[in-house]
């Protein structure tokens, strides 16, 4: 089965609610609860779930913003 990337930002998200709330029991897309050991595992979680993410949207992501301002005159 093929997850969607808002999938995975779903998850993320949750991961990350879980991660700053101290929790680290999170529900999947499923239903199923996923308990992880310790706060290392679930950062080791995040950072595999951001690679899968970068994967999918070609890992594109800016790496110079430039402003373009006017006086409007």
């Amino acid at each position: 089965m093929a997850v969607t990337l808002a999938q995975l930002e779903a998850y993320r998200e949750r991961l990350m609610d879980a991660k700053f709330s101290g929790a680290l029991m999170v529900q999947d897309s499923s239903g199923e609860m996923i308990r992880y050991r310790s706060h290392s595992e679930l950062a080791a979680a995040l950072a595999s779930l951001d690679a899968e993410i970068r994967n999918l949207t070609g890992g594109h992501r800016p790496s110079t913003v430039q402003f373009q301002t006017s006086k409007g005159v």
